[in-house]
Protein backbone atom coordinates (compact mmCIF):
# COMPACT_ATOMS: atom_id res chain seq x y z
CA UNK A 1 0.00 0.00 0.00
CA UNK A 2 2.79 2.49 0.93
CA UNK A 3 6.32 2.62 -0.38
CA UNK A 4 9.48 3.91 1.24
CA UNK A 5 9.16 6.95 -1.06
CA UNK A 6 5.72 7.66 0.43
CA UNK A 7 7.21 7.41 3.92
CA UNK A 8 10.13 9.70 3.02
CA UNK A 9 7.78 12.31 1.54
CA UNK A 10 5.51 12.24 4.62
CA UNK A 11 8.50 12.55 6.97
CA UNK A 12 9.83 15.49 4.97
CA UNK A 13 6.52 17.33 5.29
CA UNK A 14 6.11 16.40 8.97
CA UNK A 15 9.56 17.51 10.10
CA UNK A 16 9.85 20.65 7.95
CA UNK A 17 6.49 22.02 9.12
CA UNK A 18 7.57 22.04 12.76
CA UNK A 19 5.49 19.09 13.91
CA UNK A 20 8.37 16.88 14.93
CA UNK A 21 9.65 17.24 18.49
CA UNK A 22 13.08 16.24 17.15
CA UNK A 23 13.85 17.37 13.63
CA UNK A 24 16.99 17.67 11.50
CA UNK A 25 16.33 21.40 11.07
CA UNK A 26 16.69 21.98 14.84
CA UNK A 27 19.60 19.60 15.56
CA UNK A 28 20.71 16.95 13.14
CA UNK A 29 22.67 15.02 15.79
CA UNK A 30 19.78 14.99 18.28
CA UNK A 31 17.40 13.99 15.48
CA UNK A 32 19.63 11.05 14.49
CA UNK A 33 19.91 9.96 18.14
CA UNK A 34 16.12 10.23 18.53
CA UNK A 35 15.65 7.71 15.73
CA UNK A 36 17.58 5.01 17.64
CA UNK A 37 16.50 2.63 20.35
CA UNK A 38 17.63 3.68 23.83
CA UNK A 39 20.12 0.78 23.88
CA UNK A 40 21.66 1.76 20.55
CA UNK A 41 21.71 5.47 21.48
CA UNK A 42 23.45 4.66 24.77
CA UNK A 43 26.10 2.48 23.16
CA UNK A 44 26.78 5.05 20.40
CA UNK A 45 27.23 7.78 23.03
CA UNK A 46 29.59 5.54 25.03
CA UNK A 47 31.75 5.17 21.92
CA UNK A 48 31.62 8.94 21.28
CA UNK A 49 32.73 9.75 24.84
CA UNK A 50 35.56 7.18 24.76
CA UNK A 51 36.67 8.55 21.38
CA UNK A 52 36.62 12.10 22.74
CA UNK A 53 38.86 11.07 25.62
CA UNK A 54 41.27 9.31 23.26
CA UNK A 55 41.46 12.35 20.95
CA UNK A 56 42.41 14.46 23.98
CA UNK A 57 45.21 12.20 25.20
CA UNK A 58 43.34 10.12 27.76
CA UNK A 59 43.44 6.42 27.06
CA UNK A 60 39.92 5.00 27.17
CA UNK A 61 37.76 2.24 25.78
CA UNK A 62 34.29 0.83 26.17
CA UNK A 63 34.19 -1.46 29.17
CA UNK A 64 34.03 -5.20 28.68
CA UNK A 65 31.81 -5.55 31.77
CA UNK A 66 28.10 -4.68 31.84
CA UNK A 67 28.47 -2.97 35.26
CA UNK A 68 29.66 0.35 33.73
CA UNK A 69 30.32 1.75 30.26
CA UNK A 70 33.79 3.22 29.74
CA UNK A 71 37.26 2.62 31.20
CA UNK A 72 39.51 5.69 31.24
CA UNK A 73 43.11 5.46 32.39
CA UNK A 74 44.56 8.54 34.07
CA UNK A 75 47.85 8.69 35.92
CA UNK A 76 48.03 4.90 36.07
CA UNK A 77 44.55 4.65 37.55
CA UNK A 78 41.43 3.21 35.99
CA UNK A 79 38.34 5.41 36.20
CA UNK A 80 35.03 3.63 35.71
CA UNK A 81 32.60 5.83 33.80
CA UNK A 82 28.85 5.35 33.52
CA UNK A 83 27.12 7.09 30.60
CA UNK A 84 23.38 7.72 30.74
CA UNK A 85 21.34 9.48 28.08
CA UNK A 86 17.79 10.78 28.02
CA UNK A 87 15.52 12.31 25.42
CA UNK A 88 13.44 15.35 26.32
CA UNK A 89 9.86 14.12 26.75
CA UNK A 90 7.42 15.85 24.42
CA UNK A 91 4.61 16.18 26.97
CA UNK A 92 6.48 16.93 30.22
CA UNK A 93 9.62 18.54 28.70
CA UNK A 94 11.72 16.56 31.20
CA UNK A 95 14.68 14.23 30.92
CA UNK A 96 14.58 10.94 32.86
CA UNK A 97 17.86 9.06 33.41
CA UNK A 98 17.27 5.52 34.61
CA UNK A 99 19.21 2.52 35.89
CA UNK A 100 21.79 4.50 37.86
CA UNK A 101 23.83 2.19 40.11
CA UNK A 102 26.37 4.30 42.02
CA UNK A 103 28.35 1.34 43.32
CA UNK A 104 29.42 0.49 39.76
CA UNK A 105 31.16 3.72 38.68
CA UNK A 106 33.57 6.48 39.65
CA UNK A 107 32.12 9.17 37.34
CA UNK A 108 28.62 9.69 35.94
CA UNK A 109 28.15 11.31 32.55
CA UNK A 110 24.64 12.47 31.63
CA UNK A 111 23.83 13.18 27.99
CA UNK A 112 20.77 15.40 27.61
CA UNK A 113 19.60 14.83 24.03
CA UNK A 114 18.12 18.29 23.54
CA UNK A 115 15.85 18.63 20.48
CA UNK A 116 16.88 22.24 19.82
CA UNK A 117 20.51 22.57 20.96
CA UNK A 118 21.94 19.12 20.31
CA UNK A 119 23.33 16.72 22.91
CA UNK A 120 24.47 18.43 26.12
CA UNK A 121 26.98 16.42 28.15
CA UNK A 122 27.22 16.99 31.90
CA UNK A 123 29.02 15.20 34.69
CA UNK A 124 27.86 14.52 38.22
CA UNK A 125 30.34 14.01 41.03
CA UNK A 126 30.38 10.71 42.89
CA UNK A 127 29.69 12.65 46.10
CA UNK A 128 26.56 14.27 44.63
CA UNK A 129 25.32 10.91 43.36
CA UNK A 130 25.83 9.38 46.81
CA UNK A 131 23.98 12.31 48.43
CA UNK A 132 21.14 11.78 45.94
CA UNK A 133 20.85 8.13 47.05
CA UNK A 134 20.13 9.19 50.62
CA UNK A 135 17.06 11.17 49.53
CA UNK A 136 15.52 8.95 46.85
CA UNK A 137 14.28 5.38 46.72
CA UNK A 138 16.20 2.84 44.71
CA UNK A 139 14.19 0.86 42.18
CA UNK A 140 15.14 -2.75 41.35
CA UNK A 141 16.93 -1.56 38.18
CA UNK A 142 18.68 1.34 39.95
CA UNK A 143 17.95 4.99 40.68
CA UNK A 144 16.07 7.38 38.41
CA UNK A 145 17.01 11.06 38.08
CA UNK A 146 14.55 13.46 36.45
CA UNK A 147 15.64 16.89 35.23
CA UNK A 148 13.65 19.85 33.90
CA UNK A 149 16.79 21.11 32.19
CA UNK A 150 20.53 20.45 32.26
CA UNK A 151 20.92 22.70 35.29
CA UNK A 152 17.56 22.01 36.95
CA UNK A 153 17.45 18.59 38.57
CA UNK A 154 18.02 16.66 41.79
CA UNK A 155 21.84 16.90 41.59
CA UNK A 156 24.36 19.51 40.54
CA UNK A 157 25.73 18.94 37.05
CA UNK A 158 28.92 20.36 35.57
CA UNK A 159 29.59 21.36 32.00
CA UNK A 160 31.74 18.65 30.55
CA UNK A 161 35.20 19.41 29.39
CA UNK A 162 38.35 17.42 29.75
CA UNK A 163 38.66 17.62 33.49
CA UNK A 164 41.36 15.00 33.85
CA UNK A 165 44.74 15.06 32.24
CA UNK A 166 48.06 13.62 33.21
CA UNK A 167 49.37 16.97 34.50
CA UNK A 168 46.45 17.69 36.86
CA UNK A 169 45.63 14.28 38.34
CA UNK A 170 47.40 13.52 41.59
CA UNK A 171 48.67 9.99 41.78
Amino acid sequence: MFSTLDLAAAKQVYFTTGHGHYSPEKSEVSFELSQMTSKDRGEILEVMIADYFNRHGIESQRSDTPAYDVDAFVGGRRIRIEVKSAMKAKVTNKYAFQGIKPENFDMLFLVFVDPDNGPQVRTVSKRDVEEFTTRYKRLPEGYKMTFKDVDDGPVLTSQWDIMYNNETVKQ
